[in-house]
């Protein structure tokens, strides 16, 4: 009660300082639920990769939109590489087509993809063999070819449920399932089977479009019709008729089996293959995204510090500005039998109480703002904070603990007012 009674004789002084700090507890429960969503989303992402061993053609550049492609055979030649358990090729690529009008902005979630799916496959990623579902069923080896599974926020954002008939670039998918919400890169995707990802993939490729339509045609060719062109037609048809929708893997994904060391699969495969792919170690990639992480995170955290570390000297500021109207305040209480330590112990625990009021309501106020925000993305599936419970409850003690710590020094200087020298200021 003393300590509440002396906060309120100086109101408006205590109320600025709660002020500063709730202002920056508000920038650290912000930025702070922000970075949570975005370490959710690399922690799944790292889960996943690490999982495997991915595979790509050499030359791939996703950053210009440059790829090759993996044939077959050569899919089937890295799946007896010693140590391997499966292999699966894959395409995968935007959910929509691009708008040139509407060109995409910043996203703090993964872009809505299709994936594909390979029944004539036994690959299963180490990490992530399954996934967890809301409703309905994961694609699976009985389902239909136009059977998809779908991530919670492209059923949020496009309306879509279980039973519903919808169109994917063109063509006529069924949904069969649901995925519970993961906060991740999953809730993001389509997933179906590969042979109309594969077609979907051509389909909006150009140059590989034209390369399908001239083996369709091709393939009409006879033998004994062949034989009767010129050698430069008929090598151009031979070449067309070698194009194998097959053949159309932008990626593979390679487990392993139990027991084997992934690095040493990694380093068998680049010695027989280094000149066809790029292979990607499981350990380096996640290594990678620690550093990203990392990064990341410092950038998010140094700022909302910047703006505790305002909040703190203002406690500082207002403690010993207490200090030095309550002089002879001080100089009675020891007079009359108060020691040091119970002194230092008053201030300490009032500003003490000045972090936690302040922490609790900025807490509270970047909890409300970043529920709200969500609230209004949900629609779109686009929540950008993640408000988690224990994270709250951290911020609160941290914000106790910042006002302990603000409050030592002028406590101390409080509780080493000799009382002589107090008394004279009566």
């Amino acid at each position: 009660m003393e300590i509440i009674r002396n906060m309120w004789r100086r109101k408006f002084r205590t109320f600025l300082t709660i002020f500063g700090i709730i202002i920056g507890i508000f920038a650290f429960t912000v930025m702070g639920s922000m970075a949570l969503k975005l370490n959710k989303m690399i922690a799944g992402g790292k889960q996943y990769i690490t999982g495997q061993i991915t595979i790509s053609p050499k030359g791939t550049d996703y950053t210009s939109g440059t790829t090759g492609m993996l044939p077959v055979d050569l899919l089937n030649k890295i799946k007896a590489v010693e140590g391997v358990e499966a292999v699966e090729g894959g395409v995968g690529l935007m959910l929509d087509e691009p708008d040139p009008d509407n060109p995409t902005t910043v996203s703090f979630s993964a872009p809505k993809s299709i994936y594909s799916f390979d029944p004539d496959s036994n690959f299963k990623n180490k990490n992530w063999e399954t996934m967890a579902m809301k409703e309905g069923k994961l694609i699976d080896t009985n389902s239909a070819e136009n059977d998809i599974s779908i991530g919670i926020n492209i059923a949020l954002d496009k309306k879509w449920a279980v039973g519903d008939e919808v169109e994917i670039r063109g063509r006529k998918f069924k949904v069969v399932g649901i995925f519970d919400k993961t906060m991740t890169g999953p809730d993001e995707y389509v997933f179906m089977n590969i042979k109309p990802a594969r077609e979907l993939f051509v389909e909006n490729n150009p140059f590989l479009k034209s390369l399908k339509e001239k083996s369709d045609n091709a393939q009409k060719i006879s033998d004994r019709e062949l034989a009767n062109l010129p050698l430069e037609a008929r090598q151009q048809i031979i070449e067309a008729q070698a194009f194998k929708i097959e053949d159309v893997s932008t990626s593979a994904s390679v487990s392993w089996k139990d027991g084997v060391d992934p690095e040493t699969v990694v380093e068998s495969i680049k010695a027989n293959y280094k000149d066809q792919v790029t292979v990607l170690s499981p350990k380096k990639m996640g290594e990678e995204i620690d550093k990203a992480s990392s990064t990341m995170n410092a950038i998010i955290f140094g700022s909302a510090i910047l703006a505790l570390v305002v909040g703190l000297f203002s406690i500082v500021n207002t403690m010993i500005m207490s200090i030095s109207e309550r002089t002879r305040e001080i100089g009675i209480k020891k007079a009359i039998g108060a020691s040091s330590r119970s002194i230092a112990i008053e201030y300490t625990i009032e500003a003490g109480v000045i972090g936690l009021l302040g922490g609790a309501f900025g807490m509270g106020l970047g909890m409300l703002t970043a529920y709200l925000i969500n609230q209004k993305m949900a629609s779109k599936g686009a929540e950008i904070f993640l408000i988690d419970g224990t994270f709250m409850i951290e911020v609160v003690i941290f914000s106790f603990v910042i006002g302990i710590i603000a409050g030592i020094i002028p406590a101390l200087r409080a509780s080493k007012l000799k009382v002589v020298d107090a008394i004279r200021e009566l």
